[in-house]
């Protein structure tokens, strides 16, 4: 048996039932994982109400990390006991489950499965921000609104990491943890931020990641510069107002993505081009909490490292 955290119809939380229901056995390239933490992500809750649409009912939840129980037939890359993780594959809400193994990497033997399971899908969202929706250089200047959540906070380090200067906008309360991850911190309703960053970027900045939305899409469009990009990653708030006449006047390019969309098969077996320091030099992940460690032999694994290393 399996508990299971299932919606029949869209809506709020009110529409979510725990479940106790039997664990199908796994088919062909499939593995039962018995898992022990699961992630919880705003995603979840766009699948919830229906924006993103999956057959009813459904399991809830896209990430979860564990140990593998059974395999199906032509698994050759897990055996039952190997400790696995996966992010954006639907039906993570549940003590056991059934997954391809496609989307699972193996876990690092110090990497624990609540960590898998926290920083997952936040971590390679950030490495698609960096490598795939927009590719920040050494020198760069950076806009991260929303800096002070999971994914910004990430993505704000990695950045820092690779050399680029980075402005974080977050939470008035939050700015104290913000003032570690960025060059230059400010809470969103800074008296004056428009200014204030252009302090620190007079003719703008070269990459808006832009995480919130709505509140804060306004102070995007007076930051970025002429020839700059915004790689809109979320909405929190709700999607800003977008004038595509102005931002192609301006020869600003706009970029949207989903992890999924980015971390695929294709893009993990290409070489791994962001395990060192600025100028060449590997680090250890032990020695650096906001760089990389490179010796795992699948791209998915060796991302999956670097984020972990990011976040410790």
């Amino acid at each position: 048996m399996t508990t299971v955290v299932k919606y029949s119809q869209w809506g709020g939380p009110s529409v979510l039932h725990v479940e106790q229901e039997d664990a199908r056995a796994p088919g062909a390239g499939e593995v039962l994982i018995r898992q022990e933490a699961i992630g919880v992500n705003f995603v979840d809750t766009m699948f919830r109400n229906g924006t993103f649409k999956v057959g009813l009912p459904a399991v809830a939840g896209v990430e979860g990390a564990g140990t593998v129980e059974a395999v199906g037939p032509g698994i050759s890359r897990f055996v039952v006991g190997d400790r696995v993780a996966y992010f954006f594959a639907p039906g993570s809400y549940a003590t056991r489950r059934v997954a391809s193994e496609d989307v699972l990497v193996k876990l690092p033997g110090d990497v624990s499965a609540e960590t898998a399971a926290t920083i997952l899908t936040k971590g390679l969202t950030a490495w698609m921000a960096i490598n795939a929706m927009a590719k920040p250089g050494a020198g760069d200047r950076v806009l991260v609104q929303g800096a002070t959540g999971g994914v910004g906070n990430l993505l704000a380090r990695w950045l820092r990491a690779r050399g680029v200067t980075v402005i974080g906008t977050g939470s008035h309360h939050k700015l104290p943890a913000l003032r570690e991850a960025v060059d230059h911190a400010f809470a969103y309703d800074t008296a004056g931020l428009n200014d204030a960053i252009r302090t620190h970027a007079p003719d703008g900045v070269d990459i808006v990641y832009e995480l919130v939305g709505a509140t804060t899409f306004a102070a995007t469009l007076s930051a970025i510069r002429n020839g700059g990009t915004i790689a809109v990653i979320g909405a929190a708030s709700g999607g800003g107002a977008i004038d595509e006449a102005d931002l192609a006047r301006r020869g600003i390019r706009l970029v949207r993505g989903s992890t999924g969309q980015h971390v695929t098969k294709t893009t993990c077996r290409l070489p791994l081009t962001t395990c060192s320091q600025p100028g060449g030099t590997a680090r250890s992940a032990r020695s650096a909490r906001e760089n990389t460690r490179c010796p795992r032999p699948s791209r998915r694994m060796r991302i999956f490292s670097t984020v972990a290393a990011t976040a410790r």
